[in-house]
């Protein structure tokens, strides 16, 4: 990694996913291990079990719609607690493909708990942590090879945007030698001049009138195959269900950075 005075930094070792039932095919697996190899690190999945599900399941007038006769009939939380469990070995025997398959290394883990809890619990303890949009993807997986991918960056002063800096210029440099910066204030001068330096071109985005992390995501271009790492402790004094639901829209990887 780049730092101020061209030294390298150690690498990022592990880097986390997030999945859910929603969101565990092997192409959003695929994409986040070629973000481990490029990074040279481990990757490791933590697959949410949403305690919401099961409680709705429970309610007497929740009822499941058959795809083959299109007709309601009752559901249980013993079916759905099945389902789930049937989910996340799919999604545990697709994670250990797709690892073996790229040649790093990586544990599985099931955590029971509010998506939004899980995944600020997850951003506390990971190094390097991929969130996968709370939607369907099997749209958003596709990539238009005429459009080159972009790197894009929210930081500041704090003490994780100089790591997110500069794991965004190391991904940049692997693409097309172009990072998109969002600067949400200082940034250190040192660092930038650094990564100029090193060949990469830094297009800075506009800023917001007293922008919040939630409005500084308007900077970025919200299409498929692009990347976007934001500093970790940036998030610290928003609304932390307002973020997560903006991020939730999101059609890009998006990485939080510690």
């Amino acid at each position: 990694m780049i730092t101020p005075r061209g030294e390298h930094k150690a690498s990022i070792r592990r880097v986390m996913m997030a999945l859910d039932a929603m969101n565990c095919e092997s192409p959003l697996i695929e994409a986040a291990a070629l973000i481990a190899t490029k990074l040279g690190a481990d990757l490791d999945a933590l697959f949410v079990e949403d305690p919401d599900v099961h409680a709705v399941a429970v309610l007497p007038f929740t009822r499941e719609i058959s795809r083959s006769s299109a007709q309601p009939r009752e559901i249980s939380g013993d079916r759905v607690e099945q389902a789930l469990r049937a989910l996340s070995r799919e999604a545990q025997a697709r994670f250990s493909a797709v690892t073996r398959r790229s040649r790093i290394r990586g544990n599985f883990e099931v955590a029971r708990a509010r998506r939004n809890e899980a995944l600020f619990d997850a951003l506390g303890r990971a190094q390097l942590l991929l969130l996968q949009p709370a939607q369907g993807t099997l749209l958003r997986i596709r990539v238009d090879p005429a459009r080159a991918p972009q790197v894009f960056a929210i930081c500041s002063g704090t003490p994780a945007s100089a790591r997110t800096l500069e794991l965004a210029a190391h991904l940049a440099r692997q693409d097309h030698h172009v990072l998109e910066l969002v600067a949400a204030g200082d940034i250190d001068s040192d660092l930038v001049a650094a990564i100029e330096q090193h060949g990469i071109r830094l297009n800075r985005h506009p800023m917001l009138a007293d922008a919040g992390i939630v409005e500084l995501l308007q900077q970025v271009e919200n299409r498929v195959g692009n990347t976007l790492l934001i500093a970790g402790d940036l998030p610290a004094g928003a609304d932390r269900g307002r973020l997560l639901e903006a991020l939730s829209r999101m059609r890009c990887q998006v990485l939080l950075v510690n």
